[in-house]
């Protein structure tokens, strides 16, 4: 055997020997496009075994059609390189695999070589599973750029199949934007991801979208990048309904630059709930300057309000905000920040979305001038009554009863029974009672106002409650403000005001204290003497019923002294004011104006 021999020999042993062992795919194809033969890996790809059945390479490469296979065929022979191509290439059962095909022609057997290597085998299940299963476009390319798959979503919204674009570049970007190609390859290539990139894409039919791309690198088990998986998705209807939202909302900023104008400045308080929210998304200024409390409190959370409500009317009141009854009323008391309550009126008016209750709106009144004319006319009628009935209950027990009076008196001097003075102690309570009803029946009476130092009045008055005071153990001092001004009054109702009330302070101190009696000036209008003790105090739902008749916070009291007081003032056109906290005292504060017609 000749040289020549030997190395022919020797080159058909290591082709023999690629041919068994190479992990791509290796066959041989005739002029016609007919395998001939494959290696083991051709076989367990394809399915099929060339020399058991006739193969043919227009049957293994699906993306192709019959006349681009010629054209490849004739490019391989026409060139001394090999040519390059990548196909979707069909196994007997019809699973489709990726590959890329090097095909080289042999003149001398006039035969084809192609050897096939698989597209990114290792992430090619997931991808398959990745392109079947979400509803947004995705394509995927191979380390040059060029398209090896696509699902259906893309083909649905692009217009392209897969068919058309294997192994093509991405036409779905538009010339105007090609730059966006370079600049996302050059990232991409450094291992980077692009995401949610806004941009414009165009369709097959040149009609352009705006779409969000997605873009990320594959790497292999070695960090190379093997192939570019991009997500995107067509956001055309969200801009346009943008666009037409800012059309919307530019008018409605006209309609809420009308309504800010009439809710900040309107002195009830409007609030809108949101249902769905569960929360408040709108509440006026009003809020804070009825109740002082911060609305931005109330934004965070609207449960603050009933903590606020008074719990006598809580359940009233969370029912008429959990009532779907259209145009609902409701009144209320409330505190106000300085501890006061207030009396609101609230109207609901539910705003529904279809069937369902989505929001309701409020508008909410401070009525509680109204309520203190109100209880104020209530209270007038009362004293009006109760004047009535005193005159008769006077005249008739007042005869009777001293005469009553008068012969326990004799009883108690001839037989000294120790019960006559207890008899006696008790007639003369319902006579001092009797006498209350005179005054109250008649208060305005012989009245004949003068002009008076109220300092002098005052110091009088005290000088006159001392002893009482160190009998109950109670410091009694004064805090007189010098040169007043004179006031017009009724030297002694004014006196029997003080002493009501001095008194009162002392039985409300059954272990002593301090009492401080103080004048002052109160702006320009009034003079003022106020009556601070540190006595038990009085509840606050109980102060706006302060001198009703028989409403008294002592045991046995009849609620008349005050009652009495509260006309004598009003008569001299001032007024009574109760402060107080319970279990650290009250003060109690009369005004009487300094000019009185």
């Amino acid at each position: 055997m000749n040289n020549k021999a030997i190395m022919n020999t020797i080159n058909d042993r290591h082709i023999e020997w690629f041919w068994e062992n190479s992990s791509d795919l290796v066959c041989s194809m005739n002029l016609k496009g007919v395998i001939l033969k494959g290696n083991p890996v051709f076989i367990n790809v394809i399915g099929l075994d060339p020399k058991e059945e006739t193969i043919s390479i227009f049957d293994i490469w699906s993306s192709k059609s019959y006349k681009e296979v010629i054209e490849l065929i004739k490019r391989t022979i026409e060139s001394s390189n090999s040519i390059v191509t990548t196909e979707k290439t069909r196994h007997k059962n019809g699973a489709l695999v990726i590959c890329k095909w090097s095909i080289m022609y042999d003149p001398h057997y006039m035969l084809f070589y192609l050897i096939g290597k698989k597209e990114t085998t290792s992430c090619l299940g997931w991808c398959e599973a990745f392109l079947s299963t979400t509803n947004d476009p995705v394509y995927i390319l191979n380390h040059e750029g060029k398209i090896i798959n696509v699902n259906e979503a893309f083909a649905k919204v692009y217009g392209w199949s897969l068919d058309e674009l294997l192994g093509t570049e991405l036409p779905t970007i538009p010339h105007h934007l090609r730059g966006e190609r370079t600049i996302f390859s050059e990232i991409l290539q450094l291992g980077s991801r692009v995401r949610n990139y806004k941009t414009i894409r165009q369709k097959k039919d040149g009609s352009l979208i705006h779409a969000i791309i997605s873009v990320t690198p594959v790497k292999d088990s070695n960090g190379k990048v093997v192939a570019i998986v991009g997500v995107t998705r067509n956001i055309t209807d969200k801009v346009e309904a943008a666009l037409l939202l800012d059309r919307k909302v530019k008018e409605l900023k006209e309609h809420e630059v009308k309504f800010l104008e009439i809710s900040e400045n309107i002195n009830e308080i409007f609030c809108v709930f949101d249902f769905s929210m569960n929360e408040v998304v709108y509440v006026s200024p009003s809020y804070e300057r009825i109740l002082g409390h911060s609305k931005e409190a109330f934004y965070k959370n609207f449960h603050i309000i009933y903590q606020l409500v008074h719990e006598e009317d809580l359940e009233a009141f969370k029912h008429f905000l959990k009532s779907t009854d259209t145009d609902s009323e409701i009144e209320y008391r409330i505190f106000h920040k300085n501890g006061n309550i207030k009396w609101l009126r609230s109207r609901k008016t539910p705003i529904k979305d279809k069937k369902y209750l989505h929001r309701v709106a409020t508008v909410t009144q401070d009525i509680s001038s109204l309520k203190e004319k109100e209880l104020l006319l209530n209270k007038q009628d009362k004293l009006g009554a109760i004047g009535q009935l005193a005159a008769g209950i006077a005249h008739e027990v007042r005869n009777p009863l001293t005469a009553i009076k008068g012969f326990a008196q004799l009883w108690g001097q001839e037989t000294h029974n120790k019960y006559s003075e207890i008899i006696l102690s008790e007639l003369e309570r319902i006579e001092s009672i009797m006498q209350e009803f005179l005054i109250l029946a008649k208060p305005n009476q012989e009245t004949k106002f003068e002009v008076h130092d109220i300092n002098r009045l005052v110091n009088e008055t005290i000088d006159f409650m001392h002893p009482e005071a160190l009998l109950h153990k109670v410091e009694l001092m004064t805090d007189i403000t010098q040169e007043l001004p004179l006031v017009k009054l009724e030297k002694k109702q004014i006196k029997q005001v003080m002493l009501n009330l001095i008194k009162n302070a002392i039985d409300s101190m059954p272990n002593g204290g301090h009492l401080l009696v103080k004048t002052k000036h109160l702006g320009e209008e009034y003079i003022c003497i106020e009556v601070i003790d540190e006595g038990i105090g009085i509840a606050q739902d109980r102060i706006p019923r302060l001198g009703e008749p028989f409403y008294s916070n002592k045991e046995k009291g009849t609620g008349l002294g005050l009652m009495v007081s509260f006309k004598i003032i009003e008569h001299h056109k001032g007024k009574i004011i109760f402060e107080s906290e319970e279990a650290k005292g009250t003060k109690v504060q009369v005004r009487l104006p300094i000019n009185v017609n």
